[in-house]
């Protein structure tokens, strides 16, 4: 979805868990279970399309709940940057946008998670 403001959860338990910074990150898209949502100026790029796809595919591989939990915890323990869920989708659209050969994406995911 196409949106002027990434959504953005307001749980104080979040917060209290030290993912303040984390929630108030200035973002282009984000993904909830099977829907993404990008913001209007990059849109007509395929690479965050992309990107999104591929976190839809861990939600749907690991579950809602498992998703979350596995996601706060790589967060808090390395880091949004190095957080092995955010780094397999940011090796994949970068995959992607430099021409990779075409393959099964939710075997890999499975594979890697």
């Amino acid at each position: 979805m196409v949106v002027n403001k990434i959504p953005q959860p307001n749980f104080p338990e979040l917060r209290k868990r030290g993912l303040g910074d984390f929630i108030d990150m200035d973002v282009d898209g984000i993904t909830y279970k099977n829907t993404y949502y990008l913001l209007p100026q990059i849109a007509s790029g395929l690479r965050l399309h992309f990107h999104e796809l591929v976190h839809v595919a861990q939600w749907a591989q690991l579950g809602a709940v498992a998703f979350i939990e596995r996601y706060i915890s790589e967060i808090q323990t390395f880091g949004y940057e190095s957080a092995p869920l955010e780094k397999i989708a940011y090796a994949l659209d970068s995959f992607f946008s430099n021409g990779g050969e075409k393959f099964d994406i939710t075997s890999y995911i499975a594979q890697k998670i």
